[in-house]
């Protein structure tokens, strides 16, 4: 009698317990949500449009891990990759643009990320792998429309690289410019920009040899490039120098003027290597005064694709 009871006793707990449990397991079905991979994507979308780009990657993270057969994978890998660079994280936009190139599909996304790893490395002052991702695509690209997209993208880099002091990046934007094709030349107004490449190349220009040259006479290589201020400071330096140097010999103290001399030699060679210098500055600067170009890549939503693209801000 005492086993049956006991028995039972513990059957009747068993069912109050599952009473108690079940209510809360129903409950908690209900309102349990299921989040599928458009919800997931839209929600990421979502973020990256508010332009809260830390979340957003996160969230585009969290979408390739759940939903990695989701044919939006790529494009959610490509917006980490837009995310990274909008959030100037460029060492790592760079490489998530190449993961993508390298896969190898000829697609919208594909396209865009070879242009977005060229404008992250020159974000990070490295003109020269920003080139090397064009012209490789060059190689690839099969349409006009992307031939003249690289062609006008590497002028922009050019320029960058004349900005910067290469006086030879002039000829390269002039050469970048004139072999996009026919429709392209309305569509980047290519006569215009070219026109003014000529009018800069035919702007007044000093002679660095000869700037060096007459910088022989302190000051005048400086005043030849019409720095009128830097030429009478160097020359009241350098011949007050040299006639202290000169008045310490002649009183027999050699070693006071062997100092002065060595302190003048460093600033007489100055002189000639500044007055060289100022020449190529003076080309320069009158190169950009024509050209006024500021070139800026600036990303965007295509108004009639879900692809991320650029859009090209310019004017000289």
């Amino acid at each position: 009698m005492m086993k049956f009871q006991k028995s039972y006793y513990c059957i009747l707990f068993t069912i109050l317990n599952l009473l108690m449990i079940l209510p809360n397991n129903c409950f908690a079905q209900k309102n349990q949500m299921i989040i599928d991979s458009d919800m997931q994507f839209e929600y990421a979308e979502k973020l990256f449009a508010e332009k809260d780009y830390e979340t957003a990657m996160v969230e585009y993270k969290r979408f390739i891990y759940f939903f990695s057969d989701s044919p939006l994978k790529d494009q959610a890998q490509f917006k980490i990759g837009v995310c990274l660079f909008n959030m100037k994280k460029f060492h790592g936009a760079a490489g998530i643009f190449n993961g993508i190139i390298m896969d190898d599909k000829e697609n919208e996304i594909t396209k865009e990320s070879f242009f977005f790893q060229s404008r992250a490395f020159m974000e990070m002052g490295n003109t020269g792998y920003a080139q090397i991702v064009l012209q490789n695509y060059l190689k690839l690209a099969k349409d006009h429309e992307t031939k003249d997209r690289i062609y006008f993208t590497l002028a922009q880099i050019h320029l960058a690289d004349l900005k910067n002091g290469n006086s030879d990046s002039l000829a390269l934007v002039r050469d970048s410019l004139s072999k996009i094709s026919a429709p392209g030349e309305d569509i980047y107004h290519t006569d215009q920009y070219l026109d003014l490449i000529t009018k800069a190349e035919l702007a007044p220009r000093k002679n660095p040899k000869l700037a060096g040259a007459l910088a022989i006479i302190p000051g005048a290589g400086f005043f030849y490039n019409e720095r009128y201020r830097d030429a009478f400071t160097t020359f009241l330096l350098n011949t007050g120098l040299i006639y202290a140097a000169y008045t310490a010999f002649d009183n027999n103290n050699r070693a006071l003027a062997g100092v002065i001399g060595f302190v003048e030699t460093g600033f007489y060679s100055g002189n000639i290597y500044g007055s060289i210098s100022s020449a190529h500055k003076y080309n320069r600067e009158q190169t950009l005064r024509i050209l006024n170009k500021k070139f800026s890549i600036i990303p965007r939503i295509h108004p009639n694709e879900n692809l991320y693209g650029l859009s090209f801000s310019y004017g000289f």
